[in-house]
């Protein structure tokens, strides 16, 4: 049995949305406005494309669960993420008035996280499946910077060297300034010949570190990254921004707000991308759960020679334990870049302080939204929200708010 549905929205994730008399159908690689038939496989044909349809850049598309949104004319698309933070802004009673959102094209993403498993016939090695643990096995990757799908072929027979038939193996690649930064883990103690191979293929390959499980295997020369007059050496399979042109947009942003602040506290502060940048005009007060992004941090900081003010580390688990309003007297400026989960517990505290200037940056525009309004009631004005459009062709957008009071 086949069924005919009309297309009238996209949801959160990118699926066309079909009303019936049932609820709202959920048809994947659909658009607005298309007329579509849905088999009892779930198979779905078009039957009459929307204007805003394209063909797709990549062979996996439909396939890999990695792109959700190939299929869609730019502006259609960029107009669509934009009102994902707009949608979120207006559940809160927040004015849904946004900035041109940025986007940076595909080809651009430095850091990725590989899934490889052992089959019968052989290593699979790429991305789970759309809704499933499938893995699909790719050979080519267009969102990826050209560095590292120039190395599809050695990363996968990396993971036949280490993957081993019980674990599904994970492999995070980071394009650094210097080489790759390869961080893997199967979940196994590895016996000693599989490293010696992993060692000599990361030699032949030219990567500039690999390590399995957390424990460094070779570091040929230090993976470094840059940030302002800063050069930072993450620590394996550390997060970054997944393409360095939204960071810099996102710290641009962050610095011209926080400008004139003499004293500013980071957030969540990873390895510094936004401290490093503000201790060129500001000391600063660092913060994070995760001590090896810290000490990166540190070193990067005082390699500088002197060239930055004074940046302070504070190893803090700021979802448990959140910077109180009296600490935050010593502060006339402050960003923070929490996980999905937001910074509720920090916003209630940060409502009550005095801290004039606010940059809030996050990944998830719900969680934003719910923090911004806890912001709001306390006092703080929003001056501007600006969308990035970091992870093309997904339904995923970062957002960087600026406030004051």
């Amino acid at each position: 049995m086949t069924e005919e549905f009309t297309i009238t929205r996209l949801g959160a994730l990118g699926d066309g949305m079909a009303e019936t008399a049932s609820g709202p159908r959920h048809l994947p690689f659909t658009l607005p406005g298309e007329t579509v038939r849905q088999t009892d496989h779930g198979d779905v044909e078009i039957l009459a494309a929307s204007d805003a349809r394209i063909a797709a850049i990549c062979r996996h598309f439909g396939t890999c669960g990695g792109c959700q949104m190939q299929h869609m004319r730019q502006d259609a698309y960029l107009a669509w993420k934009s009102d994902l933070v707009a949608q979120a802004l207006m559940r809160e009673g927040i004015d849904p008035t946004l900035q041109p959102i940025h986007s940076f094209g595909d080809g651009l993403r430095r850091r990725v996280v590989f899934t490889a498993i052992r089959a019968r016939n052989g290593i699979l090695f790429g991305f789970s499946r759309k809704g499933s643990n499938r893995i699909v096995d790719i050979a080519e990757c267009p969102v990826l910077l050209p560095e590292i799908t120039a190395r599809l072929k050695s990363l996968k027979r990396l993971a036949a060297i280490l993957a081993t038939r019980k674990d599904v193996m994970k492999i995070t690649v980071l394009a650094c300034e210097n080489g790759l930064d390869v961080a893997a883990n199967n979940g196994s103690k590895t016996p000693e010949k599989a490293e010696m191979e992993a060692i000599v293929l990361a030699t032949e390959a030219g990567f500039a570190r690999l390590s399995l499980n957390g424990e460094t295997l070779i570091e040929a020369q230090r993976p470094l990254l840059s940030a302002g007059v800063a050069k930072v050496s993450p620590p394996p399979g550390a997060f970054v921004q997944a393409v360095a042109a939204a960071e810099e947009v996102m710290a641009g942003l962050v610095s011209a707000h926080l400008r004139q602040c003499k004293s500013v506290a980071d957030l969540f502060c990873g390895q510094g991308a936004f401290a490093l940048r503000l201790a060129e005009h500001a000391t600063v007060h660092a913060a994070e759960s995760f001590a090896p992004a810290l000490a990166a941090l540190d070193r990067a900081w005082r390699e500088t020679g002197g060239k930055l003010k004074q940046v302070k580390i504070e190893k803090r688990d700021l979802f448990r334990r959140p910077m109180m309003a009296a600490e935050l007297k010593q502060f006339d400026g402050l960003v923070l870049d929490p996980p999905r989960a937001g910074a509720e517990a920090q916003c209630a505290e940060l409502a009550k302080s005095a801290v004039k200037r606010i940059a809030a940056v996050s990944c998830n525009a719900k969680t934003l939204a719910r923090d911004l309004r806890i912001l709001a009631d306390g006092g703080y004005r929003l001056i501007s929200v600006t969308p990035i459009d970091q992870f093309v062709f997904t339904p995923h957008v970062e957002a960087v708010a600026l406030l004051e009071r």
